[in-house]
C-alpha cells in the first residue's frame, strides 16, 4: 500500500492476520473522526443558509447533506401513480397482490401518524396512499425506533420512493402497502403551506403555487391538452409541422412594434424578434408545401394587460386552395372539438375546475362588420377609400360618445368602433366578417355585395368578447400586395415595423396558389376555454412582469 494513501485506511498499518485490539482501536478512531467531519460539514452547510427554517430542517434530518439527495436505481416494477391506479383498480376491499411488488415515487401531500403510518403521494396530478405498518416490517432489520424516527422526520413537500404491494383498504382506498421504510429522495427544506392566497407570492414563486393550489397546475395540464388536440387535428388533415425563424432582419406579418437586438456575429445588423410567423409560412407554400402549420412563440414590444403579454404562443396554419368558407368551417370543427375534449378530460381526470358554460354548437353566429356598425350607430359609413373618410368616421365616434384612439388613422378609428360596438355582442362564438380593406393588408379584397365598399376576405372569431381566431384568404398577387404594403405604411405608428418586405414580394413572384391562412392565440384560447381572468393564469410563470 502506498504511503501517501495510508491515511485512508490506518488499520492497514497493523498486521491484521490476527485480530488485535490495536487494530480495532485504530479503525474506531478513523470512523469517529470521519463521522465528526461529516457532522461538522453538515453544520457548516446549515450555517450557509440565511433562512433559519432551512437550517432547522437540515439539522432535524440528522443526515449529512451529501446523503439527502441519493441517486435512484431503475426498478423493473416501477410505476407512475396513474399507472398504479389503473392497473390495480380491480382490487376489492382488504385484498392485496402479494406477488406484485411495486415502486412508486412522488411528492408528499399529506401525512398521518398513528400506529400505522399513512402518506399520500402526488405525481403529475394523481394521488396514491402509502400505508406503512411496523408489524409488516418486523421481518426486516427495521427497529421500532427507526420506524418512529422515519415518520417524524418526513414532512409535506418531501419527495419519496415507496416500495410495497398493491392493497385496497377496508374503506375501499387503493393503496401501496409498504414492505420497506420510505426512501427520502429529496427533502423540502421549507414549510409547505396548505393554503397560499397572497397574490404576490403566487406569481413570484409559481413553483410553490403549483404545489399548493392544484387548480393552477390543472390549468397548465389542460393547456397542454388543447395544444395537443390542435396539433393532432392538423396532422390528421395532412398538414406538416414546421419551425420558422424567430430572429431575422425584419419583422413582418402584422402591424406591431417589434423587439430589437443584435448578434455577436453580425454587430452591424439590426435583428428583430418575429411578431408573427405568417410570411415565412407562406413562403413554404410557395415552395410547394401545400399544408403547413407552426405552434410557437411570437413577440410584440407593446402593452401588458389582463389579456396581452409581450411574449405569446400562436398556432398558424396555411392551406392551399382553401377559401374563407372552408376556413370558417375548419374553425368551427376545431373549436367545438377542443371544447368537447376539455370537458371529457376534466371529467376523466376528476379535475376540480369550473369551466365556463359556452355553447360551441355549430354553426357559429356571424356579424357583417359594415352592416353591424351602421346598425349600431344609426349612421351610414362614408366611402372609406376617400381622403376625407377619417374625419367623417371621427364625427361618427363623437356622435356616439365613443372615445377616440390616440392614433386617429382610419384603421385605428374603425378598430375602435368594432371594439366598442361589435365585440361586446360576441358572447357566444361569433364570426365578424367583411372587414374594411384597410384593416387587412395581407388578405384578398372584394367589393361588399350590398354596401359597395372594398372589404377583405377575412373573418375573426370572438368568444366571450375576446378575439380567438383570425383567418383570411391570402393576397397572392405581388402587385396588389405591394400596393397594400405601401398603404399600410401610411398608418404605422412610431417604432412599429415598417418598410416593404421585398424578399416576400419576390417570393410571391414565383407563384403563391390561392391560399387560406388561419391564426389562433393559444394563450387567449386557453383563457376563454378554461375561464381564466388573466393571461398570466394560463402561462407557466405568469407574464413578463413576473419573470
Amino acid at each position: 500500500m502506498s504511503k501517501c494513501l495510508q491515511f485512508l485506511r490506518p488499520y492497514r498499518l497493523i498486521d491484521l492476520r490476527v485480530f488485535t485490539q490495536a487494530a480495532y482501536d485504530a479503525h474506531l478512531r478513523f470512523y469517529s473522526i470521519s463521522r465528526l467531519h461529516e457532522i461538522s460539514q453538515n453544520e457548516t452547510t446549515c450555517a450557509s443558509f440565511r433562512d433559519p427554517e432551512v437550517r432547522e430542517r437540515i439539522r432535524g434530518l440528522q443526515l449529512p447533506t451529501s446523503q439527502l439527495y441519493p441517486r435512484i436505481n431503475s426498478h423493473n416494477k416501477e410505476l407512475t401513480c396513474r399507472t398504479f391506479l389503473e392497473q390495480h383498480n380491480d382490487l376489492v376491499p382488504e385484498q392485496s397482490k402479494n406477488e406484485e411488488e411495486t415502486v412508486i415515487r412522488g411528492i408528499v401531500d399529506s401525512l398521518e401518524r398513528s400506529k400505522l403510518f399513512f402518506v399520500d403521494l402526488l405525481q403529475d396530478g394523481y394521488r396514491v396512499q402509502g400505508l406503512c405498518n411496523f408489524s409488516r416490517l418486523s421481518g426486516s432489520p427495521v427497529r421500532l425506533d427507526m420506524f418512529k424516527d422515519c415518520y417524524h422526520k418526513l414532512q409535506r413537500g418531501d419527495i419519496l420512493s415507496l416500495k410495497g404491494i398493491p392493497h385496497r383498504t377496508r374503506r375501499g382506498e387503493l393503496s401501496i402497502l409498504l414492505c420497506e421504510l420510505p426512501q427520502l429522495l429529496s427533502p423540502c427544506l421549507h414549510h409547505l403551506p396548505t393554503e397560499l392566497q397572497d397574490q404576490e407570492t403566487r406569481v413570484r414563486k409559481r413553483h410553490v403555487d403549483h404545489l399548493v393550489n392544484p387548480q393552477t397546475a390543472d390549468v397548465l395540464r389542460l393547456r397542454a391538452e388543447i395544444i395537443e388536440f390542435m396539433r393532432t387535428f392538423l396532422l390528421r388533415e395532412d398538414h406538416i409541422e414546421v419551425q420558422t425563424p424567430i430572429l431575422a432582419d425584419g419583422a413582418g406579418g402584422a402591424v406591431a412594434r417589434p423587439f430589437r437586438t443584435s448578434a455577436t456575429e453580425f454587430p452591424e445588423r439590426r435583428i428583430t424578434l418575429r411578431i408573427a410567423p405568417e410570411l415565412w409560412l407562406k413562403r413554404l407554400v410557395v415552395g410547394g408545401f401545400d399544408r403547413v402549420f407552426e405552434i410557437g412563440p411570437s413577440f410584440r414590444n407593446e402593452g401588458l394587460d389582463l389579456s396581452h403579454n409581450p411574449e405569446f404562443t400562436t398556432c398558424e396554419f396555411y392551406r392551399a386552395y382553401a377559401d374563407l368558407e372552408k376556413l370558417m368551417d375548419l374553425t368551427e370543427t376545431i373549436l367545438s372539438g377542443i371544447a368537447r375534449h376539455v370537458d371529457i378530460t376534466v371529467k376523466r381526470k376528476s379535475i376540480n375546475l369550473q369551466l365556463p358554460t359556452i355553447d360551441y354548437s355549430r354553426p357559429f353566429a356571424r356579424l357583417d362588420f359594415i352592416q353591424a356598425i351602421e346598425a349600431a350607430t344609426g349612421r351610414q359609413l362614408p366611402d372609406l377609400a376617400l381622403p376625407e373618410a377619417p374625419e367623417e368616421v371621427i364625427q361618427i365616434l363623437q356622435d356616439c360618445s365613443v372615445p377616440l384612439p390616440q392614433d386617429r388613422t382610419l384603421p385605428q378609428l374603425l378598430d375602435r368602433l368594432s371594439s366598442v360596438l361589435l365585440e361586446p355582442q360576441c358572447i357566444k362564438p361569433t364570426f365578424i366578417i367583411n372587414y374594411p380593406e384597410c384593416l387587412s393588408p395581407l388578405s384578398k379584397s372584394f367589393e361588399h355585395p350590398t354596401r359597395g365598399q372594398r372589404v377583405s376576405a377575412r373573418a375573426e372569431l370572438f368568444v366571450n368578447c375576446q378575439e380567438v381566431v383570425n383567418t383570411y384568404e391570402e393576397e397572392n398577387s405581388p402587385f396588389e400586395q405591394r400596393k397594400k404594403f405601401i398603404e399600410q405604411n401610411k398608418y404605422r405608428g412610431n417604432g412599429e415595423s415598417s418598410g416593404i418586405d421585398e424578399s416576400y414580394l419576390e417570393a410571391l413572384e414565383w407563384g403563391l396558389p390561392p391560399t387560406g391562412g388561419w391564426g389562433c392565440g393559444i394563450d387567449r384560447l386557453c383563457m376563454v376555454m378554461l375561464g381564466a381572468n388573466r393571461i398570466g393564469d394560463v402561462l407557466s410563470f405568469g407574464t413578463l412582469r413576473n419573470v
